[in-house]
């Protein structure tokens, strides 16, 4: 078993429960972790049987880019939900930051983290 880590993809979205938000747009930053036995592609060496981390970073940037949420909480469900379907992984955890949040207070940022188990065989 092993894990791909993809750290701190980072995009431009409109995901926020104020209309400011929505407008305005802010960063947000994913990081993705798959967990999926490498020997099947490490044995022939071969991309076709490993995950593609391009098209993972395609299907990540089309949620966080293609549509507002209100909540961050529902973006990562949604990443993780659309990645555990497209591809063959045991586990995928999904966390997305938002640094620039609108409460008073000094912080770094707001992240959410969802895992979800891939399909079962």
């Amino acid at each position: 078993m092993g894990i791909l880590t993809i750290k701190n993809l980072v995009f431009y979205g409109y995901h926020g429960v104020q209309d400011f938000e929505k407008e305005l747009g802010g960063r947000f930053e994913v990081d993705i972790k798959i967990r999926y036995p490498f020997s099947r592609c490490s044995s022939e060496d071969t991309l076709h049987k490993a995950v593609d981390y391009q098209q993972v970073y395609a299907v990540v940037k089309n949620m966080v880019t293609g549509r507002k949420y209100h909540l961050i909480e529902t973006l990562a469900n949604h990443i993780a939900e659309a990645l555990v379907d497209q591809f063959d992984v045991d586990e995928m955890t999904v966390v997305v930051r938002k640094k620039k949040v609108p409460i008073n207070a000094v912080l770094d940022y707001v992240e959410v983290e969802v895992t979800r188990m891939g399909k079962q065989k």
